[in-house]
């Protein structure tokens, strides 16, 4: 029953995302929403591409401390989007990211956030290791030159795409045990985006999310038919 009322309340604040997204804004005012944000933000953009950076080497290093580092950083991606949708009154990020950020905060005090990458198949590293180039170097919402920018300033941490993209590759860097809900929830909000950055914002780069989404979602649902026949 528990599980069931969980699944009601996180589909209908998925319905209230995806309604609000396509219908309370045109893309044009989107459009120019995300640029102002991206470019009022740029050196809080800078330090979290430096946390990336420090977290990505310290939890690759010491293995010990890495599902701590890797949680502690997604977790931050979650509440930073949160509190910027709130400064800028964007209901449908604080939604989303206050979301991601119970449900890791959740996943984590399961034990089914594990980053044991020593044990962890190849195809997984590899979406992993794209989707996280991706969201560090989010080619989009960045002043010219392009390439060079969106090394420092491109938003993670403030806006939708790059962050979800981001903890979405995290994600597709853990093992079993894993929570269910928490990769369904950022696959499928991820690939929404994806779709509507694509095809509604020009953001042709979002493909990205897109693929990595669609990557962690299959795994999901592979894992969870395999385990139910076996339970049966």
């Amino acid at each position: 029953m528990k599980n069931l009322i969980n699944r009601i309340i996180v589909g209908i604040l998925l319905i209230t995302i995806f309604a609000t997204t396509m219908f309370i804004k045109s893309p044009e005012e989107i459009a120019s929403m995300l640029l102002n944000i991206t470019n009022q933000l740029k050196l809080f953009s800078v330090i979290v591409h430096i946390m990336f950076l420090v977290i990505m080497v310290a939890g690759l290093i010491y293995e010990k401390f890495r599902n701590v580092l890797f949680f502690t950083f997604i977790a931050f991606l979650s509440i930073s989007a949160t509190i910027i949708g709130v400064m800028y009154l964007l209901l449908p990020n604080i939604i989303i990211f206050g979301m991601f950020f119970v449900l890791i905060l959740n996943a984590y005090r399961n034990k089914k956030l594990n980053f044991n990458l020593e044990k962890l198949e190849p195809i997984s590293i590899f979406f992993g290791i794209i989707g996280m180039i991706g969201g560090f170097w989010y080619l989009h919402w960045v002043e010219n030159p392009i390439w060079l920018n969106a090394l420092f300033y491109s938003p993670l941490g403030s806006i939708n795409c790059p962050t979800m993209l981001t903890i979405c590759a995290f994600l597709c860097l853990t093992v079993k045990p894993r929570s269910r809900i928490l990769e369904d929830v950022v696959g499928l909000i991820t690939l929404f985006f994806g779709f509507f950055g694509i095809f509604r914002l020009g953001a042709y780069i979002d493909i990205v999310l897109v693929v990595c989404s669609l990557f962690l979602l299959l795994r999901s649902r592979s894992c969870m038919t395999y385990e139910d026949v076996l339970k049966k």
